[in-house]
């Protein structure tokens, strides 16, 4: 992932992620949005298929949108950061129309 892909607009509030062992929150700019899911980069390395929970929240809506995920990509190491990639699965039509939204104005603030 170039950084250049990442949000620098100030246009998202920083990304919650949960699963069983660990909890930890991200920067925007360590966050790349998309329709279906999300990357990001980690100081902690998550396993493949892990299921998490990601908070993704934006200025513009005080609600936060509450996705369930799967990690389908891990790669890199402890020095240099791990880059996440993460599926979401089984969104409401409406929490997928905001997933959307937020992955719109992320390409378009790029």
């Amino acid at each position: 992932m170039k950084t250049t892909k990442l949000d620098k607009s100030g246009m998202f509030e920083p990304l919650t992620v949960r699963s069983n062992e660990i909890e930890f929150t991200l920067p925007p700019e360590a966050v790349n949005v998309r329709s279906n899911g999300v990357e990001f980069l980690s100081n902690q390395e998550l396993p493949v298929w892990s299921e998490l929970t990601i908070d993704l929240k934006s200025p513009r809506n005080n609600e936060p949108i509450h996705c369930n995920g799967i990690v389908v990509g891990s790669s890199g190491s402890r020095h240099s950061g791990f880059v996440i990639s993460i599926l979401f699965v089984g969104l409401d039509p409406e929490a997928q129309s905001q997933v959307e939204s937020l992955a719109r104005v992320h390409r378009m603030s790029q």
